[in-house]
């Protein structure tokens, strides 16, 4: 496949180093190895001919030579040409847009037919050039780190996971760690993710038990599950969740979960039932519907027509009604994980007590704050929902370890960057709608009294 790379420097060094300082500084100093990565291990676009190869016939780095100079040689010596984008406004701004743009239009003009463009940027000002070369049907990747909107995504085939490029093409060496399928649009770039690693959904119903000439077995001894056993039910459910567009029937997904666990779970791990084993996980985000059989849904993605979640008898949103249509609507839009308000105050606590305790480690404090929670209030919560707050509140300019790591501050972080994706997807929230999400993050200020709609 033809392909033609145009980095943005400016935005993906700015935002790797933001999130991972040592992972900006290996982009910026060695894309040979991560230009490998691209050619020999990434997926391509569909259609595609089985066996093909991407090969970049062009590399152009957008670069601020006033700021960036030093990273120069390492790009012209992976094979790059360097368009020097110095600041042409006070605030810095630079015209790489703009150049980027020329080049592309340009080059579909250009006599060798190019299949793909790949865009190294998480700037929304591209989404119009991604749709002008669809219209071209040329195919169309991008990178973007930190939080792309949702209509970059969608205007592009496919989408380089941030996680995945991290971890797999900044660092080779280190790729062979365990992971499992993405969920939602990251599906598009790759099958691998490097955190919460769920495995295959608990889709269909149960298989039927092969048949058998041998005298039955003796009944097995129930066993307590072990933290692991726990851990990775946990996965399957919150993956089932995710696939589903509606909300998951409680008893199919009981069925599925003994056939897969039957030690672990012969007697429901002590409680007698799925239910109140489902109540012992104590899931972040879902919302568990009685009724026949019961259902599981995730508040955010999932309605039931006559039905109110935050009514429901266990649902963590009791007593949140005056809030919870906003921070619905604005965790649909911004992919802001939804967890209730009791549930993310205890996440920014941990957070906030896991800092005081040690030192700020990319790699691993969400996972710290997700066994902080379980050991200390029983909350089971989401790797990946951990990631992306900590991820928020460093794009929003927040630095960890230098002693304003306090519950009140983190909050605050949080409220201005969920605020800024609105801004960004064009959601206009009024005062009392931003009030609505400065009580859900932070329990701070009165109730807003949101209009109803019609």
């Amino acid at each position: 496949m033809k392909s033609a790379l145009f980095v943005d420097f400016d935005n993906v060094f700015s935002l790797l180093r933001q999130l991972q300082p040592s992972a900006a500084e290996q982009f910026a100093r060695h894309p040979d190895v991560w230009i490998h990565w691209l050619t020999h291990s990434f997926a391509m676009p569909e259609p595609h001919a089985e066996g093909e190869r991407r090969r970049l016939l062009v590399r152009r780095c957008y670069l601020n030579p006033n700021w960036y100079q030093v990273y120069r040689h390492a790009f012209l010596r992976a094979g790059f040409e360097i368009v020097d984008c110095p600041p042409v406004t006070s605030q810095g701004k630079t015209s790489t847009d703009i150049h980027l743009v020329l080049d592309a239009v340009d080059l579909l003009q250009h006599g060798t037919h190019y299949d793909e463009f790949i865009v190294f940027s998480a700037d929304a000002d591209f989404t119009p050039l991604l749709r002008k070369l669809r219209r071209h049907d040329r195919r169309t990747t991008v990178l973007a780190i930190g939080f792309p909107s949702a209509a970059y995504q969608a205007s592009a085939d496919l989408l380089i996971p941030e996680r995945l490029f991290v971890g797999e093409a900044l660092y080779p060496a280190q790729a062979n760690v365990d992971s499992g399928p993405l969920t939602g649009h990251e599906q598009k770039g790759s099958d691998r993710v490097l955190n919460d690693r769920p495995s295959p959904a608990l889709v269909g119903p149960p298989a039927s038990a092969p048949t058998t000439s041998q005298a039955p077995t003796a009944p097995r001894s129930a066993r307590p599950a072990t933290a692991s056993e726990l851990s990775e039910i946990a996965n399957r459910i919150w993956q089932t969740v995710d696939e589903s567009v509606s909300p998951v029937n409680g008893g199919p997904l009981a069925s599925r979960l003994k056939a897969e666990f039957p030690e672990a779970l012969e007697n429901w791990n002590g409680s007698g039932g799925f239910r109140p084993f489902l109540t012992s996980l104590n899931l972040a985000r879902l919302v568990w519907l009685g009724g026949s059989g019961g259902r599981l849904l995730d508040p955010a993605r999932h309605e039931v027509e006559g039905r109110s979640t935050q009514d429901e008898p266990d649902s963590p949103w009791g007593g949140e009604g005056e809030i919870f249509p906003v921070v619905k609507e604005v965790c649909s839009l911004t992919k802001a994980p939804m967890l209730a308000p009791t549930e993310l105050r205890q996440v920014l606590k941990a957070l906030s007590t896991e800092l005081a305790e040690g030192s700020f480690q990319p790699s691993t404090t969400a996972a710290q704050v997700c066994s902080r929670c379980l050991s200390s209030t029983g909350l089971r919560v989401r790797q990946r929902d951990v990631a992306f707050l900590i991820k928020g509140m460093q794009l929003n300019g927040h630095v960890f370890g230098q002693g304003q790591d306090d519950v009140v501050t983190l909050g605050s972080r949080l409220v201005d960057q969920v605020l800024f994706l609105c801004a960004r997807e064009q959601l206009v929230l009024d005062e009392a709608e931003v009030a609505a999400v400065r009580l859900w993050v932070t329990g701070e200020g009165a109730p807003a009294k949101v209009p109803a709609s019609d």
